[in-house]
């Protein structure tokens, strides 16, 4: 085996490992996917996740999840530089992703709604970055860097501060009841 193809194998090992959808493993490594479903299979000990993947608008269709991807979207392009304009840099991308993690399984609470982004929806992301079918905005009242999308279901605005204004009204509207 060449060296090349042991990188190739690698790669998918670790991408299937984080449980990335397989169309894509297959796509990023070159490997057939029957050879590919069965590495899934002894890693995970049971097939992998098939159906329709998700789409940059489902993901930011709340402004949670819109600050959630805002945030791997920064790391991201943080990790890769102005190269993820060109092509989705996979290294960065699960670097980016793990510091994601990191920082928001720390940070939410277990109960929480909020769901994490898996690595196949920071794929699809990066992919749109680099399409240009996502981009960044800097919010003018605080100045961090969000994702918008072209054909966005929500108003355009920032999710931090929007998500602010929700908390303050739900904080009023319980001090209201209390009273």
């Amino acid at each position: 085996m060449k060296l090349a193809a042991i990188q190739r194998f690698d790669t998918a090992v670790a991408l299937i490992r984080c449980s990335m959808r397989l169309s894509i493993v297959s796509r990023i490594t070159g490997i057939h996917p029957k050879l590919l479903r069965s590495l899934y299979r002894e890693i995970h000990g049971r097939g992998a996740t098939a159906g329709q993947m998700p789409s940059t608008n489902s993901i930011l269709a709340t402004r949670s999840g819109q600050a959630s991807a805002s945030v791997l979207a920064v790391f991201y392009r943080s990790a890769g530089g102005s190269a993820i304009y060109d092509q989705i840099d996979m290294t960065a991308l699960l670097t980016a992703h793990e510091l994601y993690l990191e920082l928001l399984e720390a940070a939410i609470p277990p109960a929480s709604p909020v769901k994490l982004l898996n690595i196949t929806q920071a794929w699809i992301i990066a992919r749109d970055i680099g399409t240009g079918a996502v981009y960044f905005q800097e919010c003018r009242h605080c100045h961090i860097q969000f994702l918008s999308a072209m054909d966005a279901r929500l108003p355009p605005g920032c999710p931090i501060c929007a998500l602010k204004r929700q908390e303050s009204v739900k904080r009023f509207a319980s001090q209201d009841k209390d009273d």
